[in-house]
């Protein structure tokens, strides 16, 4: 991590990472566009990821809001309590997007989850210093996420995808 942190609040990696993936899929999933008013359709009755019926970017503000509440958050609410049961038994939707689920607005990413590094080095010290987290947001959350919301996983080659900073912001150098 990069700068003096001791001003900023301290949140366990865990919570900062897990948040970050609900505040991705939150913002993306609320985000006001033009299209009909008819319900999406779950990925399906299990809450398994398989991307929406009706495209994620087709989707208006109340479809998104009901495949989140519908599909989304149950099949993340699963990942993350299985990940630390005690932390996300109460897992909702200010869970990821804080106050911006407050206010309806739904915003991602959040800038008040763990800012991340934005360099190879500073990802390579998070893994070392939090290897179950880190290894929990890219091999369940990111995933999961991604497939929920019918988009591939980051793309180096291409810079396109689901990825870390759709949920939280940089930190600062």
């Amino acid at each position: 991590m990069h700068g003096d942190r001791s001003a900023q609040p301290r949140f366990s990696l865990a919570t900062a990472l897990a948040l970050a993936a609900c505040l991705a899929v939150g913002a993306v999933a609320c985000a006001e566009t033009n299209g009909s008013t008819a319900p999406a359709t779950s990925a399906n009755a299990a809450g398994k990821p398989g991307g929406p019926e009706v495209g994620w970017a087709d989707m208006v503000k109340d479809q998104r809001i009901e495949y989140m509440k519908t599909v989304v958050l149950p099949g993340m609410k699963q990942a993350f309590t299985n990940f630390s049961p005690d932390r996300f038994s109460k897992m909702n939707c200010v869970t990821c997007h804080g106050d911006s689920a407050t206010d309806g607005s739904f915003k991602m990413p959040n800038p008040n989850l763990p800012k991340l590094p934005t360099t190879p080095d500073g990802f390579k010290q998070l893994a070392q210093e939090k290897p179950a987290v880190f290894d929990f947001m890219k091999s369940e959350v990111k995933p999961k996420m991604a497939a929920f919301l019918g988009v591939p996983e980051w793309n180096p080659e291409t810079k396109s995808g689901f990825a870390c900073m759709d949920c939280h912001t940089a930190a600062t150098p």
